[in-house]
C-alpha cells in the first residue's frame, strides 16, 4: 500500500522535472536561433543615423594607398590623401585588422558645427572574413590608439577610462566596446573652461569591423553604433 501511494508523487515529480528541462531546452534553442549569422556582409552607410543626415560618404576609399614620394610637398600630399580624399587608413594598417580588408565610411551631422545642440557622427568600417571578432576588435582599438586612422586622432582628449563592453544582442559573435572623454578648452579672455564630450565605439563581428566617433556620451553613441550595425551591413558583394 505504501508503494502504491508514493508512485503518483514520484511520477508527478518526474513529470515536473521533465517539463522544466523541456522549457530550458526550448529557451536555449530559441536563444540560439535568434542569433543572426554575421558572415558574408559588406558595408553600405545609410542615408541617416539617429536623425542625423549623411553629409559625406567615402565610397570604398577608406582603405587606400598614401604614396607621396616625389610630390612637391609631402605634407600637403599626405593631408590631401588622408583628409580631403577621405582614405583614412592605409592597406598595411587595415590588413592588420582584417586580412585583405576593403572599407568605407560616412559622416553625419545635425545642426551647424559649434551650434548648441548640434551633433555629428563619424563612421569608418572594414569588411572581409573575420575568424575571431574579439581579436579583431582589439586590433582596431590598437590601430586607433596608434593614430593610424587620422579621423579618430586623440587631439588632446581627456579620457574617462579605457574602452568598456556594450552589448550587440542577437548577432553571432558580435562585440562592441566604447570609450568616453571630453575636450577642455580654456578661454584666453576670461579663463572659463568649455567641456565638449567626445566618445568612440568599435564593433567587430564575423564580417565587419568598424569605429564611430561623436560628441555625445558613450552610452548614447553605443545606441547610434548599434543602429549603424543593424542598418549599414548588407548581405552579399
Amino acid at each position: 500500500m505504501t508503494t502504491v501511494r508514493r508512485r503518483p508523487a514520484m511520477l508527478a515529480a518526474g513529470t515536473a522535472a521533465l517539463a522544466v528541462f523541456a522549457v530550458c531546452v526550448h529557451a536555449a534553442a530559441s536563444e540560439r536561433s535568434e542569433r543572426v549569422d554575421t558572415r558574408g556582409y559588406r558595408l553600405a552607410p545609410p542615408r541617416s543615423v539617429g536623425g542625423m543626415p549623411q553629409k559625406r560618404s567615402f565610397g570604398d576609399t577608406y582603405v587606400g594607398v598614401v604614396d607621396c614620394e616625389g610630390q612637391p610637398s609631402d605634407a600637403d600630399c599626405h593631408q590631401a590623401q588622408t583628409e580631403v580624399w577621405g582614405i583614412g587608413i592605409t592597406p598595411r594598417d587595415a590588413d592588420r585588422i582584417i586580412a585583405g580588408a576593403t572599407g568605407t565610411g560616412a559622416d553625419y551631422r545635425r545642426g551647424e558645427p559649434g551650434a548648441v545642440g548640434s551633433r555629428y557622427l563619424a563612421f569608418r568600417g572594414l569588411q572581409g572574413p573575420v575568424p575571431d571578432p574579439e581579436a579583431a576588435l582589439r586590433r582596431m582599438v590598437l590601430s586607433i590608439s596608434r593614430d593610424e586612422q587620422p579621423v579618430f586622432g586623440d587631439y588632446g582628449v581627456r579620457w574617462a577610462g579605457p574602452f568598456r563592453p556594450f552589448p550587440l544582442s542577437g548577432y553571432d559573435r558580435a562585440v562592441m566596446e566604447c570609450r568616453q572623454g571630453e575636450y577642455r578648452h580654456t578661454s584666453v579672455y576670461d579663463g572659463s573652461v568649455t567641456r565638449i564630450p567626445r566618445s568612440l565605439c568599435v564593433w567587430a563581428d564575423r564580417g565587419t569591423v568598424a569605429a564611430t566617433e561623436s560628441n555625445v556620451s558613450a552610452r548614447e553613441l553605443a545606441k547610434l553604433t548599434a543602429e549603424l550595425h543593424r542598418t549599414a551591413r548588407v548581405k552579399g558583394k
